[in-house]
């Protein structure tokens, strides 16, 4: 890895399963991946495919929190919250999934 390139971000977010009206989980691009349980549905980026989704222009997000909120937003999902990794992956191997 050269010195000016960071390691990939994994960003979790949750967003609230009522309030997403406009969202169809069919239609989930590859780089994300979604999962759904009591609290709501449950997102993490993927960024090896995400990378691959911006260099075939498949993808124009800034690769920030903000930047894959908005994306997410565009997707139909709403009342969006950024979770912190470990707890979202804390989370998941609590609930044995």
């Amino acid at each position: 890895m050269l010195e000016s390139q960071k390691p990939p971000q994994i960003y979790c977010f949750q967003a609230d399963y009522l309030a997403c009206q406009q969202f169809n989980p069919q239609e989930i691009p590859a780089w994300l991946s979604l999962e759904v349980n009591w609290q709501g549905y449950r997102i993490h980026t993927l960024p090896w495919v995400a990378d691959v989704a911006r260099v075939l222009g498949l993808l124009a997000i800034e690769d920030t929190p903000q930047g894959w909120q908005d994306y997410l937003e565009s997707l139909g999902l709403a009342k969006i919250r950024l979770m912190d990794s470990e707890e979202f992956f804390e989370d998941k191997s609590l609930s044995g999934c």
